[in-house]
């Protein structure tokens, strides 16, 4: 056999982004743990079909091919790990992997690779990492083909741009940013090209970890380097570069200089003006036909949300919105009916409460009523006539959200039912009650309530209940423990090695049930810890980003969990469509048969982040 070259010098995968913010002790370990094995270029690891050899290969030196069966490419390169899904699941290789060039690569065996996850919390947000990065490589590209998201970069660039020069020293850039209001200065060079950004942290970074000086010039700011786009991008383009690079701003370059500038914000206000008009039309519905008019259309609403946004996560929050956009406008008409029959305006001050997925704004096409109502303590609540105006009300409600299309709650988790239907101390005494005496009932009836939110009327009240909540949470939190074992009642749709099995059967063939036993886990995960940690948001994305920024839960673990959540919607909706075009009812169960492999892949490895979150979240409340 020929000697094997050594590869060219470069950097070895201790540089490379994956291992960024990992401690050095891990690589060493890693390095101890694994063999080094070298490559000849277009020499193999393993081919497709193949079965799995037990082990794990981390790139060090050069670029290995991945080949799918479905003849998509990639490269990986010093830091990437090649068969972790096997890994994960112990089934023969899907791809063929070729070195493009002589490498190394460094060799784990599974039981050791195995090993090191429990003892190395970091190796263990490493491969949460992997994860999230696979799910989002088997996600199937949609062609935005509608909405806002189709327009030119150019149509909501901000500019003229806040610019500077790399002369400029760290103490003029910021008193320049403080002048002119920006959160960013767009470095160019002296031929008005694009260098980089500067932004707030990229100055902190340089003061307090470089240790430059006040008066040091940008230079030694290091400067990040700018997302640029082209004028004519569309926005789904930039969102989705956004997105994956982990960039708040992006830069619009036209003839090679700096024209304009593209923040998240600016993509968010151009979905809800695109948005608007379709709330508009609700609002301005004169009857519930016409409102079920709107509901009955929620399929196309959906169609579009989806068709012109690369993200599920904001699909979902349209067709949320749209939802409660219907919902208000029939209390609106339900209030007009009182009045027109003579029982006069609301007597007292009230809020009227959306629950679950409303209260999270998550509603897909076709949510049922979970809803309460809280009544001010005031004395002109607790009269006779004022109980007997708010039991009218609600039963009319109710019964109109039903004529609109939302079916009455199973549960009877509604207005018109005394248990949901209180003043604000008596809502204060339940909740102070459930945390005092925790039980299995108190939990199940937790995990729907707490998601509360206001549809309709005083959000004073509704803020009230909240912060009685977490300030009852935060002196007993042994609630917490029994929702954690409700929620463990519903388990992710995975077996042995992490193999996706059905929940159901049905004429047509295996099910699973996406939102029993996937959404719900990491939406119930979030809450959870979010009651927990004194995070006061209702949105699962907002949960989870909020408990990141407070140190509660690794960005690895939620990034892995998110992306799972964003594809399991997204499947989800996609299926939910379907149905409707079909006249069909939506329901949340997706036949494993009718998947592309792609598409069942992907169910796949979100099912195996969803395992693993709900995983730290009985580990740290310590539920079995």
């Amino acid at each position: 056999m020929a000697d094997r070259p050594e590869p060219t010098p470069s950097r070895t995968f201790e540089d490379s982004a994956s291992f960024h913010g990992l401690s050095g002790d891990l690589a060493q370990a890693l390095r101890r743990a694994a063999s080094a094995r070298g490559l000849l270029a277009g020499e193999r690891i393993y081919r497709a079909n193949e079965p799995y050899r037990s082990e794990i290969y981390l790139v060090d030196l050069g670029e290995i091919e991945i080949r799918r069966s479905s003849g998509e490419v990639y490269w990986a390169g010093p830091g990437d790990i090649i068969g972790l899904s096997n890994f994960l699941d112990g089934q023969p290789y899907t791809s063929t992997a070729v070195a493009r060039e002589p490498a190394t690569v460094l060799v784990l065996g599974h039981d050791t690779l195995e090993r090191m996850e429990a003892d190395w919390p970091e190796l263990d947000r490493l491969i949460n990492r992997y994860i999230a990065r696979r799910i989002r490589s088997w996600s199937p590209s949609r062609q935005v083909i509608t909405g806002a998201l189709t327009r030119a970069a150019r149509t909501v660039m901000s500019e003229p741009l806040a610019t500077c020069s790399l002369g400029m020293s760290l103490r003029e850039a910021y008193a320049t940013m403080r002048s002119r209001k920006v959160g960013s200065l767009v470095v160019v060079g002296e031929d008005g090209g694009l260098i980089g950004i500067l932004t707030h942290a990229g100055l902190c970074r340089s003061l307090i970890t470089e240790g430059a000086g006040a008066d040091d010039g940008l230079t030694a700011a290091a400067c990040d380097p700018a997302l640029s786009v082209d004028p004519s991008t569309p926005l789904w383009k930039v969102e989705e570069e956004q997105v994956s690079s982990g960039r708040k701003y992006v830069v619009v370059v036209e003839d090679g200089a700096p024209r304009g500038m593209i923040s998240q914000t600016d993509l968010l206000r151009s979905l809800i003006a695109h948005q608007s008009s379709v709330v508009a039309r609700v609002r301005a519905a004169d009857d519930l036909a016409e409102l079920s008019r709107h509901y009955r259309a929620m399929g196309e609403v959906a169609a579009e949300a989806l068709e012109s946004n690369r993200r599920a996560a904001a699909a979902v929050r349209i067709i949320s919105e749209t939802q409660l956009a219907i919902q208000r406008r029939c209390v609106e008409l339900t209030l007009s009916a009182l009045e027109r029959e003579g029982a006069g305006p609301p007597p007292a001050p009230y809020a009227l409460l959306i629950m679950g997925s409303g209260g999270r704004k998550e509603m897909l096409l076709t949510p049922d009523q979970d809803n309460g109502i809280i009544l001010a303590d005031v004395p002109e609540a607790s009269t006779e006539q004022a109980a007997a105006w708010f039991r009218r009300f609600c039963n009319e409600l109710n019964e109109n959200l039903a004529t609109v299309g939302y079916e009455l709650c199973k549960g009877d988790i509604m207005a018109r039912n005394p248990a949901f239907h209180k003043t604000l101390e008596e809502w204060r005494r339940q909740i102070s009650f459930m945390t005092e005496r925790p039980g299995k009932k108190a939990a199940r009836w937790s995990n729907i309530v707490f998601d509360f939110d206001t549809l309709y009327g005083d959000d004073n009240l509704t803020a009230a209940l909240r912060t009685h909540l977490h300030e009852a949470l935060k002196e007993r939190s042994k609630l917490l423990t029994f929702m954690v074992e409700d929620d463990a009642e519903g388990r992710p749709p995975i077996g042995w090695f992490n193999r996706l099995i059905a929940t159901d059967e049905s004429e047509a063939g295996p099910t699973v049930d996406i939102k029993r036993n996937g959404l719900r886990i990491i939406a119930d995960a979030a809450r959870i810890f979010a009651l927990y940690s004194g995070v006061q948001n209702r949105n699962t994305h907002d949960r989870l980003t909020a408990l990141v920024r407070l140190g509660v839960l690794d960005a690895d673990l939620v990034d892995s969990a998110v992306t799972a959540y964003n594809q399991l919607h997204e499947l989800l909706v996609a299926h939910q469509i379907a149905q409707a075009r079909r006249g069909e009812m939506p329901d949340k169960k997706i036949h494993l048969d009718r998947l592309s492999p792609p598409a069942k892949e992907s169910l796949r490895e979100s099912m195996v982040a969803v395992k693993r979150f709900q995983e730290r979240l009985q580990g740290q409340f310590g539920v079995v």
